[in-house]
């Protein structure tokens, strides 16, 4: 596995991480909501022989969308992000299907009307997944043209989709796409990592690795055992961590180092 960080979206702050941390990790995610502002510093990092790897805008993006502007608008941006991430030379684009306008999640059983109230719910839920597997068939396409790699990574809210196996399993039907594990939303979603794994199988390329209470997404380090699963394989896991310092990222290299899981760090700044 190749192991990325994810730095502050300050340019200084972005390469005092960069150079922080040579030789550990070997690629950098950039943020789509700064990719203008360290378009710079990206190609300074790239230079020192990082990998870019770019997580593309979603807050207030809704492909699946039932309004025809507002999923327009939302795939529009994300193209933008594409094109954004070639001209900077990343190599993968990791992003978001959005999420319902929806509040109401009772537990089954209850009564008629919460049953009601979760079949409507469930409704919505398949024809935002059919719509945005539309719009991803096209931007994966459109990511295949530009040479980059698209993931399509699991969230961990009732309202947001893909949350489970089954519907991240929903958009293999999508030939051009692959995905993103990630282990702290599956966690809160109260999923079982590996169900992800058996079913996306050689098409999950991408993995976001940091812990949390099961309730909260409190990014914390991950456990070096939550990775073992990956070590030796053909995948990018991105470590996510707050940008506190750059010290924690050495501190859970250390760790996988000291598992087994990555090879001693080969010198470097840090």
């Amino acid at each position: 596995m190749r192991l990325g960080f994810r730095p502050p979206k300050d340019p200084a702050a972005f390469l005092d991480y960069a150079r922080g941390l040579l030789n550990r990790y070997q690629f950098i995610e950039v943020p789509g909501s700064a990719a203008l502002e360290l378009f710079d510093a990206a190609q300074e990092a790239r230079s020192m022989g990082y990998a870019l790897t770019f997580h593309a805008r979603y807050m207030d993006l809704y492909p699946g969308s039932a309004v025809p502007e507002i999923r327009q608008a939302s795939l529009r941006v994300l193209r933008e992000d594409l094109e954004r991430a070639a001209r900077m030379g990343a190599f993968l684009v990791n992003l978001h299907a959005g999420n319902l306008p929806w509040t109401d999640y009772p537990p089954p059983g209850l009564s008629p009307a919460h049953e009601a109230l979760r079949e409507q719910e469930e409704k919505l839920r398949r024809e935002y997944l059919a719509r945005a597997l539309e719009g991803l068939a096209e931007l994966a396409l459109l990511a295949s043209d530009l040479g980059l790699r698209l993931t399509l990574e699991n969230l961990p809210a009732p309202q947001e989709v893909p949350r489970t196996p089954e519907e991240m399993a929903f958009f293999l039907q999508v030939p051009q796409l692959e995905f993103c594990l990630d282990l702290g939303h599956a966690r809160m979603a109260g999923q079982d990592p590996t169900a992800f794994v058996e079913v996306l199988g050689t098409r999950l390329v991408h993995v976001h690795a940091h812990a949390n209470d099961g309730r909260y997404d409190l990014h914390l380090p991950p456990d070096p055992e939550d990775l073992r699963a990956f070590a030796g394989k053909p995948c990018t896991v991105l470590v996510e961590l707050p940008p506190r310092n750059a010290s924690e990222y050495l501190e859970v290299y250390g760790r996988l180092a000291s598992t087994g899981l990555v090879p001693e760090a080969m010198g470097g700044e840090g």
